[in-house]
């Protein structure tokens, strides 16, 4: 079988075969072997039936019939094989060599043409239409010769050769992956996160305690009725109770800030909050509405916070002395920034592999994953009540934005996508049955789920089971290309905390993996 494989652009292909003689005569030669196997031939045993009984048995073109479509199957598949392409769409096959030069040649003389023809005079174009004409109706009666004859193109003893033009499975242009420079973040603990993170400890192991007075004050635990009014002018006033709420006074926990709100307050008042219009809000008949928020003090108590102090380290948890749970606290958060900051470093890794990755991505899978990501998120607006409408209204972003952003997103998605696919089947990275049964440790872990619920998942949706080993495959790659990475450690700075509390440590604007809603953040949370 002679080859011949033509990338024509945007991910189409052509594919040529030519086969001689002597391979055309062995499929024939294999067709009525397969018949003889069969046997139910009378006085002949299976497989030992001559060809010549075979040939009074069974038409002619019925065994030409189920060679030629034998043939065509089995070197498409070979030629699809050794080429490493993947057919997007219905192949159609073309009998004969392609035209002269290849399709490029043919477009270009079919332009050429138009062009003569657009050039020449009116009279010499009423010939060509007169031609035309001619030549469609020739045409057409040439098909309707072919259709009743229904000939299979294929004959014992001659040479063979057709061909087929197709949209496949595109193959990225990968960039160099190993020794990549990247920087991964240090962050050090400071003594005075410790002291916010222990001061939340005194807070939650606080104590209620009677107060003789009824005014509300800073720290004080306060049982609120809350109730929610929508309507007003011109609207009709709506009135929804809500439960009763123990309020922590100051924590600066609530939107709105009802603990900064009732401070000041007595015990049986009851405190009116203006809130924002929601349009937004899974109730229609409240969405748009003005609304107020209610809140009656039915009691309060102050809180006395325990000491630092030994005794609280052996309250909240395994510890000897307070100094082993700061460092047990120290430890934690420095797990924590490690953590945060090999996620970075993978991102840093994903973000290149997108951004020098060449594809030519078909349309067709363009379209398909664009439609799949807006559908998605259709799902989310309706899961939560929201309509596109008012979604579009608080985004400032029309549908057709909203396509358009969807697509965009889908297109990095599917390039990434494609770029790792090629990566693991360069570097061989496969996934074995212990790494999937860590892997649905993992996920069971990250989702709540029991291990063997994710275990059945798996078991019964296939496609499940393929995103499992798709994260296996995603993470083992990416510890390699990240073992073979040069690696500079680079301190974060922090901003200070604020009253107490830590602040998480901004985007660096030296590390591009840090940006928003890329597909390589997106694929780093899977991973």
């Amino acid at each position: 079988m002679e080859l011949d494989v033509r990338e024509l652009g945007e991910s189409r292909v052509m594919v040529h075969i030519c086969l001689d003689a002597s391979e055309v005569g062995n499929a024939f030669q294999s067709t009525y072997q397969q018949l003889s196997n069969q046997g139910g031939i009378k006085g002949f045993r299976p497989g030992k039936v001559p060809r010549r009984i075979l040939e009074r048995h069974y038409d002619p073109e019925a065994i030409r019939a189920v060679t030629y479509e034998t043939l065509l199957n089995e070197r498409l598949r070979e030629a699809f094989e050794q080429a490493d392409l993947h057919p997007l769409e219905q192949v159609e096959i073309e009998v004969g060599p392609p035209p002269e030069g290849g399709l490029a040649a043919a477009i270009a003389r079919a332009g050429a043409e138009q062009e003569d023809a657009a050039q020449a005079e009116p009279e010499q174009l009423e010939l060509i239409a007169v031609a035309e004409e001619t030549d469609e109706a020739a045409d057409q009666e040439a098909e309707e010769q072919d259709e009743e004859d229904e000939e299979v193109p294929l004959v014992e003893g001659e040479p063979f050769e057709f061909h087929t033009v197709f949209t496949a499975f595109p193959r990225p242009k990968l960039p160099e992956y190993h020794g990549l420079k990247l920087q991964r973040s240090v962050t050090e603990v400071r003594d005075e996160e410790i002291d916010a993170q222990l001061d939340r400890l005194r807070q939650v192991n606080a104590t209620a305690v009677e107060v003789d007075r009824s005014v509300v004050g800073e720290g004080d635990l306060v049982v609120v009725d809350i109730s929610v009014e929508t309507g007003g002018k011109d609207e009709e006033t709506r009135e929804v109770e809500l439960q009763e709420r123990e309020i922590i006074i100051g924590q600066d926990d609530y939107d709105p800030p009802i603990d900064r709100e009732l401070i000041g307050h007595i015990v049986g008042q009851t405190v009116e909050i203006p809130l924002d219009k929601r349009e937004d809000h899974p109730d229609p008949s409240v969405a748009g509405s003005a609304r107020t928020l209610r809140a009656t003090i039915k009691s309060l108590k102050g809180r006395e916070l325990p000491e630092l102090t030994d005794e609280l380290a052996q309250q909240v948890g395994d510890f000897a002395t307070l100094e082993e749970l700061r460092e047990a606290l120290r430890a934690e958060l420095q797990e924590e920034r490690a953590q945060q900051a090999d996620r970075e470093l993978r991102e840093q890794a994903l973000r290149y592999i997108l951004e020098n990755t060449e594809v030519e991505l078909p349309e067709v899978l363009v379209a398909e994953a664009a439609e799949r990501s807006f559908g998605s998120l259709m799902g989310s607006l309706e899961r939560t009540g929201m309509s596109l409408e008012s979604f579009s209204e608080a985004t400032g972003m029309d549908e057709e934005s909203l396509r358009a952003n969807q697509r965009a997103r889908a297109e990095s998605s599917l390039k990434l996508h494609l770029a790792l696919q090629a990566i693991a089947k360069q570097e061989e990275i496969e996934a074995a049955p212990e790494d999937i049964e860590e892997e649905m440790v993992r996920y069971a872990a990250e989702s709540g789920a029991e291990v063997q619920l994710v275990r059945d998942a798996a078991e019964l949706q296939p496609e499940f089971g393929d995103e499992l080993r798709e994260r296996v495959i995603n993470r083992k790659l990416l510890d390699a290309i990240i073992a073979s990475a040069e690696i500079e450690e680079v301190p974060r700075e922090q901003p200070e905390a604020e009253d107490g509390e830590e602040q998480s440590a901004k985007p660096s604007e030296e590390n591009p993996a840090e940006e928003d809603g890329s597909a390589a953040e997106q694929e780093c949370e899977s991973t």
